[in-house]
């Protein structure tokens, strides 16, 4: 009889394959788009798109794809929406139209997205890379938190301040490198 996994790590793998099932709907969604837009656009890349962001995987997609993209700021889109309907209702179907009517009618009053260049786009490689290494510090720094609230609760304690834990300071960082793991606490 084989012994199963503890619980937090089927969990975790549960939710990671939940995550790459979601990507590669969202990847299917978007190619799917873009066949949509090419069987629509009589005259190939001369469809233009409104859209409510001006940044995403959609927005990058689109942009890739050579679509000329007119960014409509939301609160824009509220009021064009009470153009064409009193209530204040909402559907996604209803804002497409509305977003497709402001190109139609009002086009000139919005200007497309500019093309990113090269350093701008490797700028925002940069921000990305430094978001997700702020994110992986507060998950270390989290999960270090939770286990040491299982095994050492007066380390916690110790590096607290102001109702703020600092376990990321360098001081944290030497005693823990110190001090023994459960196992050989146990001893």
């Amino acid at each position: 009889m084989g012994a199963r996994p503890p619980r937090r790590r089927r969990r975790r793998r549960a939710r990671r394959r939940d995550l790459r099932r979601a990507d590669r709907q969202r990847h299917a969604g978007l190619a799917r788009l873009l066949e949509i837009l090419r069987e629509q656009d009589p005259a190939q890349q001369r469809l233009e798109v409104a859209i409510e962001t001006s940044r995403g995987l959609l927005v990058a997609g689109l942009r890739a794809a050579g679509r000329t993209l007119f960014a409509i700021d939301p609160l824009a889109v509220s009021r064009y929406r009470d153009r064409y309907r009193s209530s204040r209702g909402k559907s996604d179907a209803f804002d497409a139209m509305v977003l497709a009517n402001i190109l139609r009618t009002d086009r000139d009053a919005h200007r497309p997205l500019p093309d990113d260049g090269e350093q701008v786009r490797a700028l925002q490689v940069l921000c990305r890379a430094q978001q997700d290494a702020v994110w992986d510090k507060i998950t270390i720094t989290n999960r270090i938190r939770s286990l040491l609230k299982a095994y050492f609760p007066a380390a916690v304690a110790a590096f607290e301040r102001g109702g703020k834990h600092r376990l990321e300071s360098a001081s944290c960082r030497t005693i823990l490198a110190a001090a023994p793991t459960p196992h050989e606490a146990a001893r």
